[in-house]
């Protein structure tokens, strides 16, 4: 019973939070044309292929450096966009629009302080337009968010409140002056283990909320730490914002988003703490065959303020601090193993994104994300299917399927894997779910998603993510 369930919350905050981020804008900031939603990765390609060799014959051709940077960013080639669109960015008065593409390249790679001077820049260029204003503080606020810098957005958007529909906005406004995630370790603790409960099909912990126990599973689909309404009311946390998320078959659900006073996760205590609040009990039985009533998630928003690992392979979660200490004391603990590290970038809040291979494939853009309970290692959009030259699935309504929303009666089927890849780590004979995500999937994040890698495949490893270098490092059992 417990594999037959698609539980997929990524979008409950991927589509949905591409979705804010383009809130109150005129244009779209990364989404969404009609045109890109007919391209696929073969054509993109294609489109830089011919680009490129126009650059080649003239590289004094702006229009066509442009154009290559955003093709290499659609295709998830970063470092090579970046590089490319370098010399429009060095120019005294630069194109507005390789200045926004800029501060994308910089936000992916986790350069938030360039991402940031980037888009002061973006309004200096036209003080004067709302769109550019709106478009440049829009992606400021996902900035301030990731750094933990909320009371600097109490100054964004003024004169145009009136034009802004931001629910994170909002959420960052209701903290004030209060800074989120704040962390305290017991005297001398270096870092805090905390035992699954149950590994399979997704890794329960128990964590302490506001002094109250709960159970909760880990989940890199999700981005804050999502708590169970009725666990909040009995704790007085109430909604600060509502918005709306798309979750697993592009199922919709009203997503509250407060704060906690306080988070205990092992030994480590953390308050002032960002919350999404969506029923989670139901999971329960799916989950952990009813042994553990489930009442949070632990997502990325909590992980990245530590290294964090994810031990499949010990069957627990480590907790170190952020830090060149938790580093060192980290590789102390690999030594002799077998550990692969691979880069990786991070689009809207929480999408840890990295390259991956599906069967002769390669160079393609997976989300990680630990979520998906099932006995597939890998979802993936018709898209991505088809440049593959894999046959897309009969699907049905199967009983038991779960969307992060609470939505049932979307369908879905499995395809067979010969060969999935994780920048070198690579599995055989693997099952795939396609379905699960919805149809905005693969360009909801204005460069391709070809498909999410999830808890099948990553069950076999110890995997730490260090937000700090954005690199992962997975060591073998």
């Amino acid at each position: 019973m417990a594999h037959k369930i698609a539980l997929k919350k990524a979008r409950l905050y991927g589509g949905l939070l591409l979705c804010l981020w383009l809130a109150g804008a005129s244009q779209a900031l990364n989404g969404q044309s009609s045109a890109t939603k007919e391209r696929d990765r073969g054509r993109v390609l294609y489109e830089i292929a011919v680009v490129r060799d126009n650059l080649k014959k003239d590289p004094s051709d702006d229009k066509a450096r442009l154009e290559l940077a955003k093709g290499l960013y659609q295709a998830g080639s970063i470092a090579e966009s970046q590089q490319t669109l370098q010399p429009l960015l060095a120019a005294s008065k630069p194109p507005l629009e390789a200045v926004f593409l800029g501060a994308d390249q910089e936000y992916l790679q986790g350069n938030y302080d360039k991402a940031e001077a980037l888009l002061e820049r973006a309004m200096a260029i036209k003080p004067k337009d709302d769109d550019v204003q709106i478009k440049a503080q829009t992606k400021l606020v996902y900035v301030y968010y990731q750094t933990n810098q909320f009371a600097k957005a109490q100054g964004l958007f003024k004169g145009l409140e009136s034009r802004i529909k931001l629910p994170y906005w909002d959420l960052l406004k209701a903290f004030e002056q209060q800074k989120p995630y704040q962390i305290s370790w017991p005297a001398n603790a270096q870092k805090t283990d905390v035992p699954f409960l149950i590994t399979d099909p997704l890794p329960v912990i128990s964590v302490e909320i506001q002094g109250r126990q709960i159970y909760a599973f880990i989940d890199t689909g999700g981005d804050t730490f999502v708590l169970d309404p009725e666990a909040a009311a009995t704790l007085g946390i109430k909604p600060l914002v509502s918005m709306t998320g798309t979750f697993a078959g592009g199922k919709k659900a009203e997503v509250g988003l407060g704060k906690a006073d306080s988070l205990k996760i092992g030994d480590v205590t953390m308050t002032s703490v960002p919350i999404a609040l969506l029923p989670t009990a139901r999971f329960s039985e799916g989950l952990t065959g009813g042994k553990y009533t489930l009442g949070g998630i632990v997502g990325t928003g909590v992980l990245k303020q530590f290294l964090a690992t994810v031990d499949y392979v010990n069957a627990r979660l480590t907790l170190r601090p952020r830090s060149e200490a938790g580093r060192t004391a980290l590789r102390a603990e690999l030594k002799g193993r077998t550990v692969v590290e691979m880069p990786f970038i991070m689009a809207a809040t929480h999408f840890m994104l990295t390259r991956g291979s599906l069967n002769d494939k390669e160079s393609l853009t997976f989300f990680v994300d630990s979520g998906l309970a099932s006995e597939s290692a890998f979802a993936a959009p018709n898209e991505t299917l088809n440049y593959a030259g894999i046959e897309i699935p009969e699907t049905k309504v199967r009983e038991g399927n779960i969307g992060g929303g609470g939505g049932a009666g979307f369908a879905t089927g499995q395809f067979p894997i010969r060969e999935l890849g994780l920048g070198p780590l690579t599995q055989k004979n693997l099952k795939g779910s396609y379905g699960v995500a919805p149809p905005t999937a693969y360009w909801g994040l204005g460069l391709i998603e070809d498909g999410l890698i999830s808890h099948q495949f990553l069950r076999l490893y110890s995997w730490t993510i260090d937000f700090a270098e954005m690199t992962m490092i997975f060591a073998m059992r």
